[in-house]
């Protein structure tokens, strides 16, 4: 059994918020900010329940992360999410480099446009994490996750079948015990829950330095109808775009706040309106100061994200400089990756060793990502551009192939296994859809132009596994999905008879470049994607990519 205590001990009285004590749930997941409910959303979205508890009253109303990736949107595009994203949200401008705010011309520091959006149906984008939580608020508690605010894990233990964990409602003082299958720490950088199973951290804590001022104020006069996403001024002070083009906000940032812990909020904000005053070129400037924040830049990863039937996820997992936004949004990976392998072994289709697979795929990304993130902040030639952090990342084959890195050029996929599947349009009823958007909850099968008898096989393969398995073929005689460049094969390194098999996730499992058109085929690439070995003969080495 594995007991550890996260914070003093629990009052005695029991709450009454969360109903009968204990209260049952297949995930508990501890922590409500970005990572949680993302987690919360992507669970309801398979099917599996969970209970969220959050020690905030509420969301913070600091908007913290800014940059939503590319991958980031095309998860939240697969729940129905890109619209409602796409309200409170803006698309990138341009980082430029100027004296102040008011002066005539600025220097460009990164190229014009979106580039993932050559790659990615999605994009990215500008949205602000207290604008992007209601969203993920909502649409968890419509799928029937329960989400408590002012709650706090105090202690959990761990036993083969389950974890049970005690649960503080802070605004009572009164407590209650929950029992579940698995529990998600998703409870920040010095998380409770990982210091208690005593996992260790690879890397440095920041101090925290940097001082951030979010406030609103009419900057036309110095901007003259420009919208940079940001701006750098002398002495690597930063003034970022926020809010919306309709609620425009500002967030002034510096790197080495002369103010400790505690300082009097009178003398920062004289402070802070002073040093707007001069980078804004506005010496009159009133701006209205929404909030302050002072945090340090680590730069960590957590020696592994699990133990037992505990998980870590976001920064819990790993902390990154702010540079590119890809902190949160690899926490937003995270939950992405965990949540059909939860959905898996809760209803029965895997064994609990795919959840073994989380810590092998996630752990490797996360130190590759912060390599080249720390690489980029230091200027070394070796830093990897952006899009290849957050579209090119590789998992190993799960068929046990050889290792082709941690990852590739998204510009040039190749559809092998353990890639992200590469994203083309299609032409669909009149219109068009991205490729991707053929991904749901469970496995799916991709068949080239002249793949008409993967159909009927993935049929039989979906009955023989009790399992759900769409098939599509792209492009090719009557086929209700067009290539209209006939890039599909190419794409995905397969002939026009071959076929992919994809994850959940959106993650390319196995692939075939000509046809075995057998369920026996199917049945053994879907099982060894969900690491469940069953007593089927060997798949033929004819077969093999």
């Amino acid at each position: 059994m594995n007991t550890a205590t996260v914070s003093g001990p629990a009052p005695d009285a029991a709450g009454d918020a969360m109903g009968p004590d204990p209260v049952h749930v297949p995930v508990l997941v501890v922590g409500g900010s970005l990572s949680g409910l993302s987690a919360a959303v992507l669970l309801a979205h398979q099917g599996v329940g969970c209970l969220v508890v959050e020690r905030r009253s509420g969301i913070g109303s600091h908007p913290r992360s800014r940059v939503l990736t590319a991958r980031s949107g095309e998860v939240f595009r697969s729940v129905g999410l890109e619209p409602a994203i796409d309200a409170v949200s803006r698309r990138p401008s341009g980082w430029f480099e100027a004296r102040t705010l008011a002066d005539p011309t600025y220097t460009r520091l990164d190229p014009s446009g979106d580039p993932t959006l050559l790659i990615s149906p999605a994009g990215s984008r500008l949205c602000d994490q207290n604008r992007l939580e209601p969203i993920l608020l909502a649409d968890a508690r419509s799928g029937g996750a329960k989400v408590l605010y002012g709650c706090e894990l105090t202690s959990f233990e761990q036993d083969p079948h389950g974890v049970t964990a005690r649960i503080l409602d802070r605004s009572t003082g009164r407590s209650r015990t929950v029992r579940c299958s698995y529990l998600l720490a998703a409870d920040g950088t010095r998380s409770p829950v990982r210091d208690s199973l005593g996992i260790g951290l690879r890397g440095r804590r920041g101090e925290p330095r940097f001082l951030s001022t979010v406030f609103a104020a009419d900057l036309d006069p110095a901007l003259r109808g420009r919208r940079p996403t940001a701006v750098v001024f002398p002495g690597r002070e930063v003034l970022f775009a926020r809010g919306t083009s309709r609620a425009p906000l500002w967030e002034y940032g510096i790197p080495d706040s002369p103010f400790p812990a505690g300082a009097c909020d009178d003398e920062v904000g004289r402070f802070v309106r002073e040093r707007l005053r001069r980078v804004t070129g506005l010496p009159g400037l009133e701006p209205d100061v929404r909030s302050v924040l002072r945090w340090g830049a680590s730069a960590v990863v957590a020696e592994r994200f699990g133990e037992g039937r505990v998980f870590l996820l976001g920064d819990a997992a790993h902390t990154m400089p702010v540079v590119g936004g890809l902190g949160g949004n690899s926490g937003i990976q995270d939950a992405h990756n965990l949540a059909w392998k939860l959905a898996a072994v809760l209803h029965g289709n895997a064994g609990r060793e795919l959840l073994d697979t989380y810590d092998i795929e996630r752990n490797r990304v996360a130190d590759h990502t912060l390599w080249h993130v720390l690489a980029t902040v230091r200027g070394l030639p070796e830093a990897l551009p952006p899009e290849t952090l957050q579209l090119g990342y590789l998992y190993p084959d799960p068929a046990g192939g050889p290792d082709a890195g941690p990852c590739e050029d998204p510009y040039r996929p190749t559809g092998r296994p353990g890639s992200r599947a590469p994203h083309l349009w299609l032409g669909h009823d009149g219109g068009r859809m991205s490729v991707l958007d053929l991904f749901g909850t469970g496995f799916t099968l991709l068949a080239g132009p002249l793949g008409q008898r993967w159909l009927p096989a993935g049929a039989r393969a979906a009955a023989g596994l009790g399992l759900p398995l769409a098939v599509y073929r792209i492009g090719g005689p009557d086929s209700a999905l067009r290539d209209p460049c006939g890039t599909f094969p190419t794409r995905y390194g397969i002939g026009p008879a071959g076929a992919v098999l994809v994850r959940p996730d959106g993650y390319v499992a196995r692939r075939w470049e000509t046809a075995p058109h057998t369920r026996t085929a199917l049945e053994h690439a879907v099982r060894t994607a969900l690491e469940q070995p069953a007593a089927l003969s060997p798949e033929p080495a004819s077969n093999a990519p």
